[in-house]
């Protein structure tokens, strides 16, 4: 595509200067021709409408016809076919990817549907991923569906309301739908096609009060819940639990506790190598189990002088008798500083990096006073949130001025969302400080590498 556009400008150029050429040749040669007359006569030239002369024309106005006829035909073919290259192309991308997609969801069975990928439906799809739980997102928002599409939720845009979109989202084969969607006459439309298409299904609604919950049983769903309802029992639950009035389970142990002895994953994030030894060492783990390197090839009870390089794993035995929680690699980490270093000249990326920086040194405190996963959780969900806002404003630029490596530096902000989802899903087994070593390392990575290079395209543009 990016080739199709490139000649495409050149060929422009051509066009604009046969123009420029054919125009004041007419407006010079002939007696008492304006310029609009010597414009238009290029044109009918160029495009071979067959209109004739316009005007009574000389013989070296007619020679002038002929040249321009030979130089500009060709030249106007060209510009034809690489813009209809370009339609075609991008159409076809397009429904490539939709197709795949209809493919991909036409195959699963026994999921969910998520209707509606706003700040409810974006937490259940993220829980659902991390959970290994099989789902669909249906969504009318053109920003919610690039939003779902970028975390590579399999999405269906279009109105849960019409059959015709319920049933690409797999309803026959769904085992439940859920309707997150704020307006209650929306959610009662949802929940009777959902009944009607599928009689056995699991319908969980999305209610605002219990006024409509009668409706909504009624309509099919099985489940009514209040988002609003379960905020403020949430808030109330962390108020009694900070004055110790009463301490509730978790739902799901974070930790595979038997014992007192428990699993946790290190991944080496860090560019440097280290040794086994020197991560038991840091992480004060009992002993390591396992060992990945890159090509996922697992060694058991890997000897201490095993050298771990970036992106390679451990799977180590905590003990909590000895304190070897895993919360915290580093009682003191090293804030990130914004720096001169860090910039690289273009206002509004520059802007957004700060925010990253600001995330990881959120992350970096949060370890540093001991914080749980349960509160660090919410840093992951900023990331993702930043990840696409991020992006997406990075890729217009690229677009707009046709940056030529547009494509490798799109397939890695793909690989960054693709290892922070993975992260993300992860979090309860992944050591935080290994966590925090894998965003130093991107930032690294992703500023002073590909960003700058694009920063120095950006310029060559009069961007700043």
């Amino acid at each position: 595509m990016d080739n199709y556009v490139k000649n495409l400008a050149q060929i422009s150029i051509a066009v604009l200067a046969i123009f420029v050429f054919g125009t004041l040749g007419y407006y010079f040669i002939e007696d008492n021709w304006t310029l609009f007359d010597s414009f238009y006569m290029v044109a009918i030239s160029i495009t071979t409408v067959g209109y004739g002369e316009i005007r009574e024309m000389s013989t070296a106005g007619r020679i002038l016809s002929i040249v321009i006829i030979f130089l500009g035909l060709g030249v106007a073919a060209s510009f034809a076919t690489q813009l209809v290259r370009i339609i075609i192309e991008g159409e076809l991308t397009g429904i490539y990817g939709r197709r795949k997609m209809g493919r991909r969801i036409k195959h699963m069975k026994e999921h969910y549907i998520v209707c509606g990928h706003g700040r409810t439906g974006g937490t259940i799809c993220l829980k659902l991923h991390e959970r290994d739980i099989p789902f669909v997102v249906i969504e009318s928002d053109k920003v919610n569906v690039a939003l779902a599409e970028e975390r590579g939720f399999p999405t269906v845009e279009g109105d849960a309301t019409r059959d015709a979109v319920l049933i690409d989202a797999g309803i026959e084969n769904a085992l439940g739908v859920v309707v997150s969607i704020p307006d209650d006459s929306t959610s009662l439309f949802i929940s009777m096609a959902a009944r009607e298409l599928n009689a056995s299904i699991n319908i969980i609604a999305q209610g605002s009060g219990p006024e409509i919950e009668k409706r909504l049983l009624r309509a099919g769903a099985n489940t009514i819940v209040y988002p609003l309802r379960l905020g403020g029992e949430q808030i109330a639950r962390l108020i009694a639990q900070k004055h110790e009035k009463f301490i509730e389970e978790t739902e799901e142990s974070s930790e595979w506790d038997v014992h007192g002895f428990f699993f946790k994953v290190y991944k080496h994030y860090n560019s440097s190598s280290a040794s086994v030894k020197e991560i038991l060492e840091k992480t004060r783990a009992v002993s390591a189990v396992s060992y990945f390197n890159s090509d996922s090839i697992t060694t058991t009870n890997p000897a201490p002088e095993l050298i771990l390089n970036k992106g390679e794993s451990l799977i180590l035995v905590m003990d909590k008798a000895k304190g070897s929680t895993g919360q915290s690699d580093d009682t003191s980490p090293e804030l990130l500083v914004w720096s001169d270093k860090l910039s690289i000249g273009i206002g509004s990326i520059d802007e957004e990096h700060m925010t990253l920086v600001q995330i990881i040194n959120d992350f970096q405190s949060g370890l540093a006073i001991g914080t749980g996963a349960e509160q660090i959780a919410p840093l992951f969900d900023k990331l993702l949130a930043y990840t696409v806002i991020h992006f997406n404003n990075e890729e217009a630029l690229m677009d707009k001025y046709a940056y030529p490596k547009k494509n490798e530096h799109k397939a890695k902000h793909h690989d960054l969302t693709t290892q922070v989802m993975d992260i993300n899903k992860d979090k309860k087994y992944i050591f935080p400080g290994s966590v925090s070593g894998f965003l130093v390392s991107w930032l690294t990575d992703h500023i002073l590498g590909t960003d700058m290079e694009f920063a120095e395209f950006l310029k060559e543009q009069g961007v700043c």
